[in-house]
């Protein structure tokens, strides 16, 4: 049975009696015969001695009794607190379990949002029978800010010079380039020796069928990079109404249109979403024109000059 630890009035036992510090049913009645209750058994009945004690041991006997009854409510006072803390504490417990599981999840969630992962694939498709060269990261990065990018890095000689730059990169693992990402987030990348092309040519230096290969190949690539279908479409009818264009019959018309090509797709970017922007899908003949003047005008200099 439980030992009492708190002499405190009754708030645990639920009346005003005195908590017991003492089990009852330990106790034994004194001996009420003998000379320390000689007092107590003269003012009881001087007379009758026996009579004396008699009382007295009944009266302690019913006290006893009364402090057995009370200390079983006392005890099962105390084990209700006890149980009570119990639950308590373990509800504590629980809780403080409860919410570092949920620390600890968010965490291993946050963890593995920066882990690299693999892109998913089709179990029901093989390998393509033509694989691509992939464009280079200064040309990825241009299109997908929708910036201007010369062809050079969507032609075949371009397409080779990434390939090779990516390898050498992947070989001696030395480069790293910073970069601004669409999120705004500054992030790491490895990547070529050179941000750019070394053998970066304007437009209008490629021969005629590097320039129709570079622009095919240029135009794909910005559908990919979700370039919107106006703006993808003007380009393509740009390029394809330069392909077309009648001066490509006459002698040197293959450059005039590439001069052409290059300083107005260039002169295009440059003037979207300002006053000065034009529809690039229409060409400008008057232009055509004025650059074959002063292309044969360049030729006939260098004629008398040389």
């Amino acid at each position: 049975m439980t030992t009492p630890s708190n002499p405190t009035s009754s708030s645990n036992t639920g009346d005003s009696t005195v908590r017991l510090l003492s089990d009852p049913n330990l106790a034994f009645c004194p001996d009420f015969s003998s000379d320390d209750y000689e007092d107590i058994r003269q003012s009881i009945d001087a007379d009758d001695a026996p009579a004396a004690i008699a009382k007295l041991v009944e009266a302690w006997t019913k006290g006893n009794e009364r402090k057995k009854a009370q200390w079983v409510l006392q005890a099962q006072a105390d084990r209700t607190r006890e149980e009570e803390e119990e639950e308590r504490r373990q509800r504590d417990l629980d809780a403080a379990e409860a919410e570092a599981t949920k620390l600890a999840e968010k965490e291993r969630l946050e963890a593995e949002k920066k882990l690299p992962k693999l892109g998913d694939f089709d179990d029901n498709s093989g390998p393509s029978s033509f694989v691509e060269d992939r464009i280079s990261l200064f040309a990825q990065k241009k299109l997908e800010r929708h910036e201007y990018c010369r062809l050079w890095p969507f032609t075949p000689a371009g397409l080779a010079e990434a390939a090779t730059a990516s390898q050498s990169s992947a070989e001696d693992g030395s480069s790293i380039t910073l970069d601004w990402g669409a999120d705004n987030q500054l992030t790491f990348r490895s990547g070529p020796s050179s941000s750019t092309h070394k053998n970066m040519r304007r437009d209008e230096d490629l021969p005629y069928r590097e320039f129709s290969l570079g622009w095919h190949r240029y135009v794909k690539e910005i559908e990919r990079a979700k370039w919107t279908p106006r703006h993808v479409n003007a380009l393509k009818s740009f390029f394809y109404g330069l392909d077309t264009h009648p001066l490509r019959e006459k002698e040197h018309g293959d450059q005039i249109i590439l001069i052409y090509a290059d300083r107005y797709r260039y002169e295009w970017f440059n003037t979207l979403g300002t006053d000065q922007s034009f529809n690039i899908a229409q060409i400008d003949n008057e232009k055509v024109n004025q650059i074959g003047h002063e292309y044969f005008m360049k030729l006939h200099s260098s004629a008398i000059a040389s």
